[in-house]
């Protein structure tokens, strides 16, 4: 009998269309006291190594605090809301990233809790990598990319089916994610989306917020977010950041960055510089 050749070229086609983005990663000490109760745009996985002040480090939601313990790991989902205090006596290794199943839509978006679980030995293997000599870098990197997609894949498991929902729902969506993926700027209104589906502007915010649990507007800034931080990564100045993603000057994208990460760019791209250092600072 001919053997017959199964494949789930589905299965691939989802992965290949997703997208992982590494944003941070960090190790030392970094005194910060965030004031109040905010969302940012990128998955937190943060590991206390030393924590001397014991209890006076944590991180805090509208519902419980948790103190900082080392060998756990904290998760803090992209737009859950949350706040850290970090004195600086407490060393810590920190990673953010993202896992995009469509653009601008983070796998763990609606997940509705942070977890605090035993980070077994990924402190001490995510330690590692931060170390390595300049001459063993490319391939730390893949190494580091692999271990921390690793980590969300597993992520996935403590969550309930039901979080994930709203996310997946934007399949419905595709061609409008993909639009936003190659062309989305501050100029994009939500009218030019509807106009591409062929709908009236209510009409079209109406459906999409149902389906998704989101506006359409919260879609676009979140994608266009996520193109500034790679941009501030990538070196771009502000003002070439501006340029680039159609804000009117560099002072309507500094507002537009603060109203969604919570801090100007200046101090997300002078945050990720100085925790890089393994030196304490107080």
């Amino acid at each position: 009998m001919d053997k017959i050749l199964y494949t789930r070229r589905d299965l691939m086609s989802v992965f290949n269309n997703a997208r992982f983005i590494l944003r941070h990663f960090a190790m030392g000490y970094y005194k910060t006291t965030e004031s109040s109760i905010r969302t940012m745009p990128v998955n937190r996985m943060f590991f206390p190594l030393e924590n001397p002040g014991g209890a006076a480090n944590y991180i805090r939601t509208a519902e419980k605090t948790l103190p900082l313990i080392p060998g756990k790991m904290y998760f803090i989902p992209a737009c859950y809301p949350a706040d850290m205090h970090l004195n600086p006596d407490i060393r810590f290794l920190s990673v953010q990233a993202n896992l995009e199943i469509f653009p601008g839509a983070d796998l763990f978006s609606s997940c509705q809790q942070i977890l605090e679980i035993d980070s077994g030995n990924e402190a001490e293997v995510l330690s590692r990598i931060f170390y390595t000599p300049q001459k063993n870098l490319y391939s730390a990197a893949v190494t580091l990319g692999g271990r921390v997609l690793n980590i969300l894949v597993r992520l996935q498991e403590h969550f309930p089916e039901e979080d994930f929902w709203n996310v997946l729902a934007l399949r419905e969506y595709n061609d409008l994610t993909e639009y936003l993926r190659q062309y989305g700027t501050a100029a994009t209104r939500v009218g030019d989306l509807a106009i591409a589906r062929n709908e009236s502007r209510e009409h079209f915010t109406r459906h999409f917020s149902a389906r998704t649990g989101m506006s359409p507007k919260a879609l676009i800034d979140r994608v266009v977010t996520g193109k500034c931080l790679s941009l501030i990564s990538e070196g771009y100045s502000f003002k070439e950041i501006a340029q680039l993603l159609d804000f009117s000057d560099e002072y309507v994208f500094s507002r537009f960055f603060k109203r969604n990460i919570g801090v100007s760019p200046r101090v997300w791209r002078d945050k990720q510089n100085l925790c890089n250092l393994p030196e304490k600072y107080s």
